[in-house]
Parts: C-alpha cells; structure tokens; sequence
C-alpha cells in the first residue's frame, strides 16, 4: 500500500473511490461520476488543499480531502472527505490517511485538524485521537 499526496491527474479515481465508498451503508447515496468528479474538484481548489491517496496496485482505494482554515489565533485543516472503498474498509487505512495528513500538517505548522462526522463514525474517530468539539451543525433545507 502506498499513501502519497494527490495531484491533479488522480481527480477521477479519487472520485470513483468516494463513489463506492459512499454507496454503501450507512449512507446509500448515488454519486454520478460527473458530480463525484465536481466534489473532489471544488475541495481541493480551496485555500491550502491537500489531498492524499491510499493506492494499491495502482488504483485509488482511499483518499482524505482538505483545506487549510485561517482563524483568528492558529489556522486548522478542515476534512472535508475521508473514505476507502469497501472492499478495503477495516484495514486501517483511513487511520493510516490520517496520519499521513498529520505528518504533512506537522511539516506546515498547522496545529489543529476538525472536522465533520455522522454519529456512526465517532468511534473511529476517536480512537484516531479525535475528539468531539463543542460545536454542533446547524442547517435548514430549503
């Protein structure tokens, strides 16, 4: 397994990977390749983006997508996306992705990750060392 920072050239993959991974439960959603493909885009043209990828044998299975976040007294990086096609789930690769975002944010002074995370997932993500802010998401469907 090889986990290496993305570049433009692996904006697909990154989008099939997230496609499957999101098929599944406990989200069930149907992502066309061209709206994946959009998703993966619009991350990683934010400030600071850095996308990292878990490959095997040359095919993306995994990926973690971000942005760096200024604030007031430190920046963070927000995750805007951490997933690994099913097949491949429960092998430590999305711990192994975290930290190698770690690993870069650590060469770049950048002291904080946050991010966004569904009820189902929040065991995960603190046994990766995460833990549950204050904030709560808000939102109104329109």
């Amino acid at each position: 397994m090889e986990y290496r920072v993305v570049n433009n050239e692996d904006f697909r993959q990154l989008a099939k990977a997230m496609s499957l991974a999101y098929a599944d439960e406990p989200w069930n959603e149907k992502w066309t390749d061209e709206k994946a493909v959009r998703r993966v885009r619009a991350i990683l043209g934010n400030y600071q983006a850095i996308g990292i990828a878990a490959v095997e044998n040359g095919t993306i299975i995994g990926g973690l997508l971000g942005y760096v976040d200024p604030y007031a007294e430190e920046d963070f990086f927000f995750v805007s996306e951490l997933f690994v096609v099913p097949e491949h789930q429960k092998q430590g690769i999305g711990r192994q992705l975290l930290a190698e975002l770690e690993t870069v944010l650590k060469e770049k002074g950048i002291p904080v990750v946050q991010l966004i995370s569904i009820d189902y997932n929040e065991v995960f993500y603190h046994k990766c060392g995460l833990d549950r802010d204050s904030v709560s998401v808000q939102y109104k469907r329109l």
